[in-house]
């Protein structure tokens, strides 16, 4: 199956991401929102093994919202108290759930864009109008971010196999350990990115006002179909949050 254009993704990815700030405390309404985007997701071809390995580590902030909560703002059938202060209610473990699925929808919409090639990114948003400059810097953030994750990840495997076992030390000696691993990520980025301009400078980026490009994004009309689906999604998700106001 032919994925969709590019715009029609952003557009999709714009919605989503909106509808789940707007919402603030409908459960359903955010549960059916993230529905929605797992079913777009697999459509386009997101790989999930990876997605649910980074939801669960969204589920210890599921359990620190929901505590959090019920200490702070009480609400619902307490479920687990102590001394009188209420440690787990009804309204604590919902919030939670709210802020979880919330994080999740934020981490669908954007896996959604890893199944594109950084070519097609910078294209669909140089045709809607976006500065090149800036759709250009857009992917290059995009590309250095996992660069970042596997090199922090390579230095922690390297200190395991010098035998420090991370989790057996005490918070003080964590943040101190975290903080000088971060140390030599922070500079090799930062040469990464002064080798990318000195390259950029040498390929005469911007050196005219004007740019042209041999590719070019087409619409199809399955596109169309789907960006007019998207546009009544949208319609109907704004009319369902004004009755509900």
């Amino acid at each position: 199956m032919k994925k969709p254009d590019p715009r029609i993704i952003f557009a999709l990815v714009l919605v989503l991401s909106s509808f789940a700030v707007i919402i603030r405390e409908d459960l359903k309404l955010m549960a059916g929102l993230m529905l929605m985007s797992i079913l777009c997701a697999l459509a386009i071809g997101v790989d999930f093994r990876k997605m649910f390995r980074r939801l669960k580590r969204l589920l210890q902030l599921l359990l620190v919202v929901s505590i959090l909560r019920s200490i702070f703002a009480p609400s619902g059938t307490i479920l687990l108290e102590s001394w009188g202060i209420a440690l787990l209610t009804v309204g604590g473990i919902e919030m939670g759930a709210l802020v979880l699925l919330r994080f999740g929808l934020f981490l669908t919409s954007g896996a959604m864009l890893t199944c594109y090639p950084v070519r097609m990114l910078i294209q669909g948003m140089v045709q809607i109008k976006m500065p090149y400059e800036i759709a250009y810097m857009i992917s290059v953030g995009v590309r250095f971010i996992p660069q970042l994750a596997e090199e922090l990840k390579d230095s922690l495997i390297a200190l395991q196999l010098r035998g420090v076992v991370i989790e057996d030390l005490k918070l003080r000696k964590k943040l101190s350990l975290y903080t000088y691993l971060l140390l030599p990520v922070v500079v090799s980025s930062m040469q990464n990115a002064k080798e990318l301009a000195m390259s950029m400078d040498m390929r005469a980026f911007r050196a005219y006002q004007s740019r042209t490009s041999f590719f070019k994004l087409m619409l199809c009309p399955s596109d169309i179909v789907i960006l007019c689906v998207i546009s009544a999604f949208a319609v109907f998700m704004s009319v369902v949050l004004i009755m509900g106001v």
